[in-house]
Formats: structure tokens, C-alpha cells, sequence
């Protein structure tokens, strides 16, 4: 069977909590990615920051709603709450739940964790350190070749 270690990016985008929301969202637009590691000073896996955690920091979080359901009524203080968005950093919107595969798991049970989860980025770990990243997209196009034979080519 094919196993992550053969199609896992090594040269993957990572991100520290203490990036800002402003610096990540550049990095997703320069290096075209949709995710990336968060990773502590001694390069351990601590999350994962996603578009979708980048779009919901635009927003006012559950508990900012439920003390004050306004903010999603009033598009003047909606838009002011955007923009404050700049000055949030990764640590207040990565997610902490982080599915991870190890480089010798085969790629159907990361693609099985995938569709169980909704989770489409998962990092690769090795000894506690984190060594690729591999997405929905890499997974769905290397079972797609290896098991029907399809691809671009």
C-alpha cells in the first residue's frame, strides 16, 4: 500500500501562536496554501491554521455574540470588527484539534480519518517533531492513480 512518507510536502508554510492574523493570511496568499502547522520555538506540533480559521477571526467568536448578539446585526460594527482582525494573532483563532499520520500510515487511513473528521490538512509527525504536511487534494489524487489508474498525465 501507498504510504504517506511518498507524497507528503516537506517544504510546508508553518506559522508560531504568536504570528499575527495579518503576517498568516500574507503567507497563505505568497505561498498559495490553504493551511499550515503552528509550531512552538522548539518546532513541535501545537496546531493547525487554516483559511477557515483566518475567516472566522473576521468575526465576532460564539461568546462575543452571546454577550452581544448586535455585533452580528450591526454591519458598521461588523466591519470595524474586521478590520480589527490585523491585530488578532494565530493563537486566537488555530484550531488545537489536530489529526495527525505518521510517514509509514497508509494513505487510505488518512484518507478514512479525512472523510470521518471534515478535516482536510493533516501534519506529519515523527518523534514527537513535525516533518510534512499532506492534504485532502494529495491523498484523493494518489488513491485516484494508485487503485484506478487516473491521473492528469
Amino acid at each position: 500500500p501507498m504510504i504517506i512518507r511518498e507524497l507528503m510536502r516537506t517544504d510546508m508554510a508553518t506559522v508560531t501562536p504568536e504570528t499575527s492574523w495579518k503576517d498568516a493570511a500574507e503567507l497563505f496568499f505568497a505561498r498559495h496554501v490553504s493551511a499550515a502547522p503552528v509550531v512552538d520555538e522548539t518546532g513541535h506540533l501545537v496546531g493547525i491554521l487554516s483559511e477557515k480559521d483566518l475567516f472566522r477571526g473576521l468575526f465576532p467568536s460564539f461568546r462575543e455574540w452571546v454577550q452581544t448578539p448586535e455585533s452580528y446585526l450591526d454591519f458598521s460594527v461588523m466591519e470595524h470588527r474586521a478590520a480589527e482582525a490585523a491585530t488578532k494573532t494565530v493563537q486566537e483563532v488555530m484550531s488545537t484539534r489536530v489529526l495527525t499520520a505518521g510517514p509509514d500510515t497508509p494513505i487510505l487511513k488518512v484518507g478514512a480519518l479525512m472523510v470521518s473528521s471534515g478535516i482536510h490538512h493533516i501534519p506529519v509527525v515523527e518523534h514527537d517533531m513535525l516533518i510534512g504536511m499532506v492534504g485532502r487534494g494529495d491523498i484523493y489524487r494518489a488513491i485516484l492513480h494508485t487503485y484506478f489508474g487516473i491521473s492528469k498525465e
